[in-house]
């Protein structure tokens, strides 16, 4: 009976596995009313479909960029943004906070900001292993 089993429990975990979905979420630049940037990556095309329902689209959607206007101190309008894209293959924890970090300045230099993207960071990358460049720590 155990040996009738064996295979079908093989089975079910195989098919299973092959079914595992990654998303990875990199947050930049602290405002008093949230990150400036939200990027996240996901081979997981149901997780795209969710955080991009609100962009129109007339094809399947592989990503989406959707900002909005917050007020940090009160009175200067700030967008901040969020990238969501479909990928075939994760970044590495470190690709992405690079890919976020300097997506962060980019979004920073257009507008009538301090740059925050150093804020709680001081510029050091965080993620990964020490190497022996010593990028990280």
């Amino acid at each position: 009976m155990v040996t009738r089993r064996l295979p079908a429990l093989l089975a079910t975990l195989l098919a299973l596995v092959g079914c595992a979905t990654s998303t990875r979420t990199a947050n930049m630049g602290p405002l008093p009313t949230g990150p400036l940037v939200t990027l996240i990556v996901t081979d997981d095309r149901a997780v795209v479909a969710r955080e991009c329902r609100e962009v129109p689209a007339l094809g399947p959607v592989l990503g989406c960029s959707i900002w909005r206007t917050v007020q940090p101190d009160g009175k200067t309008d700030v967008k901040v943004m969020k990238v969501v894209r479909y990928t075939d293959a994760m970044p590495s924890k470190l690709a992405l906070e690079i890919d976020a970090h300097e997506l962060c300045h980019v979004v920073a230099a257009l507008q009538p900001i301090d740059d925050p993207c150093h804020v709680g960071n001081g510029g050091v990358v965080r993620s990964g292993v020490s190497n022996v460049r010593g990028m990280t720590h």
